[in-house]
């Protein structure tokens, strides 16, 4: 028996080698864009940034000497009123959401142009995202909605745990274990609803030119029908997103090892033309020239392994593709069916490659 889910990874294969072979430096640069809003579970990094100076402990009007001078710490009287401050908390606060709203939208929107461009390339971005945006915002709301009801259906029993009047103490804990242990199967249930609306939902809603509910419905009868070949599909993703993820993050550092030796050399020349200039602590501006200079090191790292991600992300997006177009002929966006027939002909002598991707 040939299981399409192991078949559709050697047409992945075969079809992200396509088209990313022979290289081209603005399909790779739109797909790098792209890995960075669909990006396959990339690998974040965390900076310590610390800052040399001594604390004068005690007294107010205390001061922190930093090597550009002294700067008072606030005391009572400095500090401003409670509502002040809790505006400006509140001002962060939503800005910061609306950032990040701002870019789940637009990685929904994205979603659908990834595929149109792995399904007729060449890969372009700015008028597939001003057509998919529609479907961009109902991917969103859907989104939004599943988050919404899980956050419910964990939030309210453990309100109602944490207000029913249980003491802080071992008693709490062992009343809000049922509610973790809830919580985890949530969470669980939401990453496969998830996971399977973009795989799968996405490249539904362009077959059908529908929303998400009835991409659900038009899809869903497939799932249940080859729920095998899907649950095969999950585990070898899973499995192959561990060993990728794991060189993907040793070549994050190897290239953030590279890319730092220049910048270094730019910092080390920042010091010592300020340092030249004379005895004492560095100034205001040498140290905003070193923090531009990191910030520069850092968009250099974040660009160069969004690049690294080009080629798993494209590999794992055909790889949904090419199974949703062997379990169901109508919904086959990258020519899997001829990739099936190929097999089938290969196994009675005559052999047939997927020949790249394919429009319907």
């Amino acid at each position: 028996m040939s299981w399409h889910a192991i078949d559709a990874l050697d047409d992945a294969r075969a079809s992200t080698a396509d088209l990313l072979l022979p290289f081209d430096l603005g399909t790779w640069l739109r797909l790098a864009l792209l890995a960075v809003f669909v990006g396959a579970g990339a690998s974040s990094a965390s900076v310590n940034v610390n800052a040399g100076g001594a604390v004068t402990p005690g007294l107010p009007g205390a001061s922190v000497e930093f090597p550009f001078g002294e700067l008072p710490l606030p005391t009572p009287e400095t500090l401003p009123d409670v509502g002040t401050l809790a505006f400006g908390v509140a001002a962060v606060v939503a800005a910061l959401l609306a950032l990040a709203l701002a870019f789940w939208l637009v990685s929904a929107a994205l979603e659908f142009v990834f595929v149109t461009g792995l399904v007729d390339p060449p890969v372009r971005i700015r008028a597939p995202f001003r057509a998919q945006f529609g479907n961009g915002l109902r991917l969103w709301a859907f989104e939004a909605c599943v988050g919404l009801l899980a956050l419910l259906v964990v939030g309210v029993p453990a309100a109602l745990v944490v207000l029913g009047g249980v003491a802080v103490g071992p008693g709490l804990l062992l009343a809000l274990l049922p509610v973790l242990l809830v919580g985890v199967g949530v969470a669980f249930l939401v990453a496969l609803v998830l996971r399977l609306s973009t795989d799968f939902v996405v490249p539904t809603m362009l077959a059908e030119d529908c929303g998400v509910l009835d991409g659900w419905r038009r899809v869903l009868p497939t799932m249940r029908a080859e729920w095998e070949e899907f649950a095969l599909y999950l585990l070898a993703r899973l499995t192959l997103g561990a060993l990728v993820g794991a060189l993907v993050a040793a070549g994050a550092l190897f290239l953030a090892v590279l890319v730092a030796l220049p910048f270094a050399v730019l910092g080390g020349a920042v010091l010592f033309a300020f340092s030249a200039s004379g005895p004492g602590a560095l100034p205001l501006l040498a140290w905003a020239l070193l923090a531009l200079v990191g910030a520069c090191y850092l968009l250099a790292v974040a660009a160069a392994s969004a690049v690294l991600l080009v080629p798993v992300v494209t590999f794992f997006r055909y790889y949904s593709l090419f199974l949703l177009g062997r379990v169901d002929e109508g919904l086959d966006l990258v020519g899997a069916t001829r990739a099936t027939d190929g097999d089938a002909d290969g196994e009675d002598g005559g052999g047939a490659g997927t020949g790249g991707p394919a429009v319907r």
